[in-house]
């Protein structure tokens, strides 16, 4: 319960996402509240211009703020020459973000924090309102200190030596460091994508904004690189308003306009891949298991070099490939038989699945052991963009309504794909055995089940009418945006806009009731906008109405089931 008097943040956040404003707009607010050093009082500023029908001139007045940084910021004096040696001395002659040294593509360049925002100084009255909800009067009152006496600032303060590219990342707001708690040198590496940015190479993740000469040399100031961080989503997003919503700027009207989608134009080129790896695969599948994996192996540790680690089960490999390893055997065979089935019933953008094989586990003499007997390797091709979940601000309201479309031919194309595996038994992964979904038991296998009923035994509130009566289709069972790719394309018109790409990661699908994919793709849906929410329910709404199915699966998650 908030205190009397006092708005509740969320409350607001909520208010904010029903604003009738064109997108980025309730997400730049969102950030506004979200980064300020004390989101509450930013609640309260945001929730009484709301109130006082002042929403559209609150989000220019934001953008306003930012461009006093990105476009209309003045660099600081350039520092000496004595000055730059010292810098580069101080900070260890590497990059003070990713760690790395400089190359001849890539030098180390010392270069300002942040730029002069002089039009903070100059604001109108309700501009520095809006500064002060958001960094607090002590903060904004060394913010007009530092601009005031800019011209004689130590060049220390606001310099440091960065790589030229980790510069460019910067000025996008790409790439942030957050200061750890009690410290005011040390640092941890964050990267803030939206769209197809792509995170800069790093050697490690934690940054020490120190003196590596021991000299005595003044350090970095750590609030220009806490600005800097407290506006970086605000950065890439009033880069994306210059083009989706430039009314929010101040400009004209949306250059986007939806477009018709056109399913089959996705299917040639999955085609045309299948038919230039078709012969060397033929080739490569007959050499003996053990080589492949081996081959395996030594891809996966070029991968690591060349891409980083993706995460503890996937790594991207050179030829557009990547490599599944480290999962539980019956999930790999279950999604290399589940990615087969949408190759040949489906034109829906899907990883091609092209090996499969498992290798014993050395050492594997402890029966306490918990670890696999086996390590499964799934080679699969890569396919292009980016995750929705990273991408979704990325996107205009008419982007959405075309992937919209998109999906919703998907998800019928999905629930076409005839069982014919296992006839006794209606709910079963696609091969006709066990279940394994990270809703249920911790991704435990469970089944396969005769009909709904049982299943639902495995389930909260089985009793409940919405747990039965349902057809069983065939699923993908983790729809979540993580696991959509969306990525730009380039319509006929020269205009842009974003469809999807792919569909990712099959291992749970199978047969389970109609309403699953649904419930499933809001399983974490406080995790994402309320119109990521929206558009899950309208590419549903065709499949039929599961608002009691989602609320029984609501108090299912609440009650701590899954």
């Amino acid at each position: 319960m908030a205190a009397k008097g006092r708005v509740d943040v969320q409350d607001v956040l909520s208010h904010v996402a029903d604003l009738p404003l064109p997108h980025p707009a309730s997400a730049l607010l969102s950030s506004f509240i979200l980064e300020a050093l004390n989101p509450q009082a930013a609640a309260e500023y945001v929730q009484q211009q709301i109130t006082d029908g002042q929403a559209t001139s609150l989000v220019s007045d934001w953008v306003h703020v930012v461009n006093c940084i990105t476009h209309d910021g003045t660099p600081p004096p350039q520092p000496s020459a004595e000055t730059v040696r010292a810098i580069t001395r101080r900070d260890g002659c590497k990059c003070c973000v990713s760690g790395r040294g400089g190359s001849f593509w890539d030098p180390l360049v010392v270069v300002p924090v942040l730029p002069v925002p002089y039009g903070w100084l100059n604001a109108e009255p309700r501009v520095v309102q809006m500064l002060s909800a958001f960094f607090g009067r002590p903060y904004l009152e060394w913010w007009r200190i530092s601009i005031e006496r800019a011209e004689i600032i130590s060049s220390y303060q606001n310099h440091w030596l960065v790589r030229k590219s980790v510069f460019e990342a910067l000025k996008r707001g790409v790439v942030r460091l957050l200061r750890r708690p009690s410290s005011m040198i040390e640092f941890e590496v964050d990267h803030v994508l939206i769209g197809n940015e792509k995170p800069i190479a790093i050697s490690g993740r934690y940054a020490l904004l120190g003196d590596y000469s021991r000299s005595g040399i003044e350090k970095v100031d750590a609030r220009f690189v806490g600005t800097h961080a407290r506006l970086c989503r605000s950065i890439q997003l009033v880069s994306i308003a210059k083009d989706m919503a430039p009314s929010l700027l101040g400009g004209g009207s949306p250059t986007s306009t939806p477009k018709a989608y056109h399913p089959v134009t996705r299917r040639h080129s999955r085609l045309t891949q299948t038919h230039l790896l078709s012969p060397f695969l033929h080739i490569w599948l007959l050499f003996p298991t053990a080589a492949r994996t081996a081959v395996y192996d030594i891809l996966r540790r070029i991968g690591c070099r060349l891409y980083g680690v993706d995460d503890g089960n996937v790594q991207r490999l050179p030829f557009g490939l990547y490599l599944k390893y480290q999962g539980e055997p019956d999930a790999q065979r279950n999604e290399f038989n589940a990615l087969k089935m949408i190759q040949k019933c489906t034109t829906i953008p899907a990883p091609r699945a092209l090996d499969l094989v498992h290798k014993q586990r050395r050492g594997k003499d402890d029966d306490f052991d918990p670890s696999p007997t086996s390590v499964s390797y799934l080679l699969i091709t890569r396919v292009p963009g980016s995750t929705l979940a990273q991408s979704h601000d990325a996107l205009s309201d008419h982007d959405f309504q075309d992937i919209s479309l998109q999906m919703r031919d998907y998800i019928s194309q999905i629930r076409d794909i005839p069982k014919l595996v296992n006839p006794h038994m209606a709910i079963c992964n696609t091969l006709g055995e066990a279940c394994r979904d990270h809703r249920i038991k911790y991704a435990d296998p469970v089944g396969p089940f005769p009909d709904e009923s049982s299943f639902s035994q495995e389930l909260r509130f089985s009793d409940e009418p919405s747990r039965r009566g349902h057809k069983i289709v065939f699923t993908h069972a983790d729809l979540n945006p993580r696991n959509i790719l969306v990525d730009k394309v380039q319509y006929r018109d020269g205009s842009h806009g974003w469809q999807v790409s792919g569909i990712v990661d099959w291992e749970t699908a199978g047969y389970y009731p109609e309403y699953w994919d649904f419930t499933k793709a809001l399983y974490e849906g406080f995790r994402w906008p309320k119109r990521y929410n929206d558009f899950v329910k309208s590419v549903f709404a065709d499949f039929g109405e599961y608002s009691r199915e989602l609320e029984v699966e609501r108090r299912s998650w609440e009650a701590g089931d899954g």
